[in-house]
């Protein structure tokens, strides 16, 4: 038989068992399915069950000992966990066959893996993994077959740690990793706590316990990513011989129109899913105000010009329909995304990257669901400044790979110009991304700083003339066009303020001193924390803002004199006198972005809340105009719908994950340690482009994945950022 269709055979084989093993341990621990350590075991029982499929395959007459041997050992782990259950509920309980059959492939890998000088390593893992498995214990709510996930479990921690005790040699590695070690454990071990109580965990044993075993754990697994990452990539050469495929590519006339087009093909099911487009959030609203000539609603200006010009505009003026007009502007809105992925394609082409590699992020641009529906918002803030973020971060790249070609390309540089100015325009809080960007941009392209000032003054004077004439010729019932939500001053926080004094009353109120009592007074009525706690939800910080708003209706005095004065310095005594409640109130806030065991906004949602929803579920509560969608195909649509809105993804180990913002933080950290320890200082500094961004959502007033959704499209060019290399004085050794 062809040796390339065994291997393949042999890689269907393992798929099946690992994705037996993931459903088995599905039904055994709740929450397993969104948990990334669901990620971790399907991915070690595919590589496992490859590698003992060709051991058995190419096996000898001497290995069948370590076959029984295995056997053996299957068998005394299932009886002491039988005699275990046994004397302590007193009642005889077999094993299932599925747990049977997954430990003894386990235990058949850890076998042929062994070898005699690795005794002392066997013995260090054995230690390891008892406190990680202790850790899982303690994180999942557990199922009745207690003994039999233990085995199992601990079978593949001990696998694990083997593996990477044995592998990773570099002392750097190790310490890198133990960074992302205690980061994720810490975010599982307080995540949980505060997802489940909105209350920082008791500091006992079980904590500790838990935090110790999550640090071995994730320590472990990223060494093993940061050694493969390095160790196993093909280094970027302009010489590297072309695959098949690329040849095939190259060899066509317009290679990024070709892609396009198929980018385009790919979404026409979801343009016609969610037809004519999704008309949700403030757009309702939003589009009503602005007919009647009042441009003050708390949107960018710039997100409330695209909806007018296609709905108002062109739909009702020229075609007289306001859905054609919004369908219009999601035809727009695809073809514009096909464009940019296409070209970011045919840019990764060129610099030969592994094809699987182009794939991958082709994939992640073209066939994520949560760019169907993105795409098809019509409340297009985010989308257009996700759509620039990832045109901007394809230059950045550029910049770094070929400076002289891009900075000696007028076009390349006007349409930066543009993106820059849609990523400004259309996002508050991208003003103060690209501030702190610019030391970085201007440190890695030092020797064209020049054209760096040149394309950021000609940028800065682009949003002075919208800002400030083109804004303030809008008509508007707002006193200030800031105050009214055009384009807000940069000190706006999204609420987060109000969170910090609410919460931290709540949290912190009965040790509140006498004078921060006094000085809660002149901006809030008098009320116990226990009856303020009713006014906060500690995930939500817009209804923190709504009530004060509600309040001051009935408490005139409070926005007398100084007032704001007065909030931010109440805002700065909580934070310096109460730090752990304040702490409370960011990590209870932000809960979404660094932990991956959880449904957001609220627990009986998820982070999609809202994303197809017309009429904001049930009568509009103040004047607005509904679109309802057409439904050409009712089943592609509930599809849809259930996967984003009713969050059905979650019932799907390793999938959830890739839907998960909070796992998307993760890859970044992790990302960043590779880079780190590649010594590619330029690839870096580039990557500061999104974390910046990924930063500056810890000042939303909520966890919802469209805030995130720029830092999502650019995700997958962060990642390959670890096989881009322009030559050898990118790597310090």
């Amino acid at each position: 038989m062809n040796k390339r269709l065994i291997n393949l055979l042999n890689i269907l084989f393992a798929v099946i068992l690992a994705i037996v093993m993931t459903s088995w341990l599905n039904l055994t621990f709740n929450n397993y399915a969104i948990s990334p350590i669901s990620i971790v075991y399907f991915v070690v029982g595919l590589v496992g069950f490859n590698y003992l499929i060709h051991k058995l395959l190419a096996i000898r007459s001497q290995q069948w000992l370590l076959l029984a041997t295995s056997a053996v050992v299957t068998v005394i782990e299932e009886l002491m966990g039988i005699l275990v259950n046994l004397s302590q509920i007193n009642t005889f309980y077999f094993p299932d066959v599925k747990s049977i059959i997954i430990l003894l492939l386990i235990n058949m890998i850890i076998i042929f893996q062994y070898q005699k000088n690795d005794l002392f390593k066997i013995v260090v893992a054995l230690i390891m993994s008892f406190f990680e498995t202790i850790a899982i214990w303690f994180n999942f709510d557990v199922g009745e077959t207690l003994w039999s996930w233990v085995l199992v479990v601990g079978s593949i921690n001990l696998l694990i740690n083997l593996v990477s005790l044995k592998y990773v040699r570099k002392r750097s590695y190790w310490l890198l990793s133990s960074i992302a070690g205690i980061l994720f454990s810490l975010a599982l071990v307080l995540g949980k706590q505060l997802y489940d109580n909105y209350q920082f965990p008791a500091f006992n044993v079980a904590t500790i316990l838990t935090f110790m075993g999550f640090v071995l754990f994730w320590t472990a697994i990223v060494a093993l990513i940061i050694n493969y990452a390095i160790n196993n990539q093909i280094v970027f050469s302009s010489n590297q011989q072309n695959s098949p495929i690329q040849n095939w590519f190259n060899q066509l006339k317009h290679p990024w129109l070709w892609s396009a087009v198929v980018t385009f093909i790919i979404f026409i099911p979801a343009i016609i899913a969610l037809a004519p487009g999704i008309w949700s959030y403030d757009t309702p609203y939003q589009y009503f105000s602005m007919t009647r000539n009042n441009w003050n609603m708390g949107q960018p200006i710039a997100s409330m010009m695209i909806v007018y010009f296609f709905v108002q505009i062109i739909g009702v003026n020229f075609l007289h329909s306001v859905a054609t007009g919004l369908f219009i502007m999601i035809v727009v809105q695809f073809t514009l995304a096909a464009v940019i992925f296409g070209y970011g394609f045919k840019v990764l082409n060129r610099w030969q990257l592994p094809w699987i590699l182009q794939v991958v992020v082709w994939s992640w641009w073209t066939l994520h669901i949560t760019n169907w529906t993105s795409l098809a918002q019509s409340n297009t803030k985010d989308t257009w400044c996700g759509l620039a973020a990832v045109l901007i971060m394809i230059f950045l790249l550029e910049m770094w790979q070929d400076g002289p070609k891009f900075f000696h390309s007028y076009g390349k540089l006007v349409l930066l110009i543009l993106s820059l100015f849609v990523f400004l325009t259309f996002r508050n809080s991208s003003r103060l991304v690209l501030i702190m960007f610019l030391p970085f941009w201007l440190g890695f392209c030092w020797k064209y700083w020049k054209q760096i000032v040149a394309i950021i003054v000609a940028t800065g004077a682009l949003f002075y003339l919208f800002n400030g004439p083109v804004v303030h010729s809008l008509p508007s019932s707002a006193v200030d066009v800031n105050q009214g939500g055009g384009v807000r001053n940069m000190d706006n926080v999204g609420g987060l303020k109000a969170q910090i004094i609410f919460g931290g009353y709540v949290n912190a109120g009965n040790k509140f001193s006498s004078a921060d009592k006094q000085l809660l007074w002149t901006i809030l009525p008098k009320g116990t924390p226990e009856q303020y706690s009713h006014f906060y939800s500690p995930q939500f910080a817009d209804q923190a803002n709504t009530v004060w708003g509600q309040l001051g209706v009935h408490y005139h005095h409070i926005y007398q004199g100084n007032y704001n004065q007065r909030r931010s310095k109440m805002m700065k005594q909580i934070i310096s006198h109460y730090p752990l409640a304040t702490l409370q109130v960011i990590l209870n806030q932000n809960l979404g972005w660094y932990y991956p065991q959880s449904t957001y906004p609220s627990k009986s949602g998820n982070i999609y809340n809202e994303v197809i929803n017309e009429t904001k579920n049930g009568p509009m509560k103040k004047d607005g105009v509904i679109i309802n969608n057409w439904k050409l195909f009712p089943s592609l649509y509930q599809l849809i719908y259930g996967l984003e809105q009713d969050g059905t993804y979650y019932q799907y180990p390793v999938i959830a994950s890739f839907f998960d913002p909070a796992f998307w933080g993760w890859i970044i950290l992790v990302v960043l340690l590779i880079l780190i320890a590649q010594k590619s200082w330029k690839a870096l500094t580039i990557s500061f482009f999104i974390t910046i961004q990924w930063a500056t959502l810890w000042a939303a007033p909520v966890v919802l994945v469209r805030y995130i959704y720029p830092v999502f499209l650019c995700l997958p060019l962060l990642a390959i950022m670890i096989y881009i290399r322009k030559s050898k004085l990118d790597v310090i050794e």
